[in-house]
C-alpha cells in the first residue's frame, strides 16, 4: 500500500512538472523580488572573483562543487583534475541576459545564480552546454572566497520528458 502511494505521488509530481513547465522554464528572476543593490562594494569584489584565472578565489581546500554531469568534487584540485582527465577546457561562458542575480546576506555570505551558455573545447570538438550556475561565497578576513558551486544542466522539454520516463522505469 505504501509503495503504491509513493508511486502515485511520484506520478502526480511528474505529471505536474511535465504540464506545468512554465514555472520550470521561467528563466528570468521576477523583477524587484530580491535585493540586488545592497553592499555595492562587496558586489564589485565578488564579481571580480570571476575574472581570476587562478585558484586564489577559492578558500584553500574548503571548496566543494557539483558539475553539470552530476559529479561532486571536494576541493578545487579535484575539479581541475576532472577537466584534465576528460581533456576539456572552458572556451567561453556567456550569461543569458537578465538571469544573473547576486544576493548578499549580512555582508558575510553571498549566493549568485545565473543561466550560462558554456562552451568547452575538447579533442573531439566543442561541447555546448546550458547550465544554471549557483555559487556560494563567504567573506573571511576582509576577502571574499568561493566555497561552493553547482552547475545544473538545463534540459529541453523532450529531455525532461525522457528523463522522467527513465526515472519512472527504475521503480
Amino acid at each position: 500500500m505504501k509503495q503504491q502511494l509513493n508511486y502515485k505521488m511520484l506520478l502526480a509530481i511528474a505529471i505536474t512538472l511535465f504540464f506545468d513547465t512554465s514555472s520550470i522554464r521561467a528563466q528570468v528572476p521576477p523583477s524587484g523580488k530580491y535585493n540586488t543593490t545592497n553592499y555595492p562594494e562587496d558586489r564589485k569584489e565578488i564579481e571580480a572573483l570571476g575574472m581570476l584565472a587562478d585558484s586564489s578565489a577559492y578558500l584553500n581546500d574548503d571548496y566543494i562543487s557539483v558539475g553539470a554531469e552530476g559529479m561532486i568534487y571536494y576541493g578545487r584540485i579535484q575539479e581541475e583534475n576532472s577537466f584534465k582527465k576528460y581533456d576539456v577546457k572552458f572556451k567561453s561562458i556567456t550569461p543569458v541576459q537578465g538571469t544573473a542575480i547576486l544576493r548578499i546576506f549580512d555582508g558575510k555570505t553571498a549566493v549568485s545564480n545565473a543561466i550560462l551558455n558554456v562552451v568547452f573545447s575538447s579533442p573531439k570538438g566543442d561541447l555546448h552546454v546550458k547550465v544554471i550556475r549557483s555559487t556560494t561565497y563567504v567573506k573571511q578576513m576582509g576577502k571574499w572566497y568561493v566555497v561552493f558551486g553547482q552547475g545544473t544542466q538545463v534540459q529541453t522539454e523532450a529531455e525532461l520528458g525522457e528523463s522522467m520516463k527513465k526515472s519512472l522505469q527504475k521503480n
